[in-house]
């Protein structure tokens, strides 16, 4: 009996940590395909049309496509990709997409053709592609246009699902701001930034070369949302004053750097009917007896 437990033992063992250890394989497994699996949900059905996700090696993923041109406009967009894509999957974050010329199934096998933009929609999809030089291949600037289409088919169908613009990106989004930007919104390099264009919203554009887009549209964000709270409260203290000068022109310096952060332009550039955009108790004030 001894013996025979002592052989049993053992082999019981062995099975009870092949089974474990198979069951972590498989969980490790689909932890790995979450990313491809989830593919078509993130992006939508007009960009998996035209895409394939082949695997995933730690936090990239790869995607095939039928041809370079829509690899690379693709890859131009693919931060907007790996948004929604986290926004499924927030606990193992894809943090590169890399998209590469494969084997794709033609559209006539996976879907049927898609129905004409509407007008705004392809307005959208042609701003995609204003950078696309076509004297070098006349197949480059029709192959992006359809990936543009594709990408603006994806926004919209995000948007039919409820998700609405980000705030800071204007990326169709379930939160708000959208997972990315609230990440980019906490980095102390745009908080920097923003304290700047408080001072100096001409100085936007250099932002871009430094930060980025993203950094400085969230850079744009915060000033514009601590400009706004200033403004309410320089608005509050005019009338308690008695439309005091001081008060009031500090009030009009501040709705100037508002109103040209909100235009992306000079103050220079600003005109007598960008006072609309101002916050209401800010603009109430600053109209209050001027013809």
């Amino acid at each position: 009996m001894t013996r025979g437990r002592r052989l049993s033992g053992p082999r019981q063992m062995g099975e009870l940590m092949g089974a474990t250890l198979g069951t972590a394989r498989i969980a490790r497994g689909i932890e790995r395909a979450r990313a491809i699996l989830m593919w078509p949900q993130a992006v939508g059905p007009e960009i998996a049309r035209i895409t394939r996700p082949r695997t995933q090696q730690g936090g990239t993923l790869f995607v095939e496509v039928r041809d370079s041109a829509t690899a690379h406009h693709l890859s131009m967009q693919r931060h907007h990709f790996m948004k929604a894509l986290n926004a499924l999957i927030p606990e193992k974050p894809i943090s590169e997409i890399r998209f590469s010329v494969g084997t794709v199934r033609g559209p006539e096998a996976a879907v049927p053709t898609p129905a004409p933009l509407p007008a705004p929609d392809r307005a959208r999809a042609r701003q995609l592609v204003e950078g696309v030089q076509s004297e070098r291949s006349p197949e480059l600037k029709g192959a992006a246009l359809r990936a543009a289409e594709a990408i603006t088919r994806a926004r919209r169908w995000r948007e039919e699902q409820g998700w609405r613009p980000c705030p800071v990106c204007g990326e169709a989004s379930r939160e708000q701001p959208c997972r990315a930007c609230l990440l980019t919104l906490d980095d102390p390099n745009v908080r920097r930034a923003a304290r700047l264009l408080q001072r100096w919203p001409e100085r936007l554009p250099e932002l871009r070369g430094t930060l980025g887009d993203s950094g400085a549209g969230a850079a744009r964000h915060l000033a514009l949302q601590q400009l706004a709270g200033q403004l309410d409260l320089l608005a509050l203290e005019c009338v308690r004053s008695g439309q005091e000068d001081g008060y009031r022109e500090f009030l009009a310096q501040q709705a100037d750097v508002f109103m040209a952060l909100t235009r992306r332009c000079t103050r220079a550039e600003l005109r007598r009917v960008d006072r609309a955009l101002l916050p209401d108790s800010a603009r109430n004030v600053l109209n209050a007896g001027q013809p």
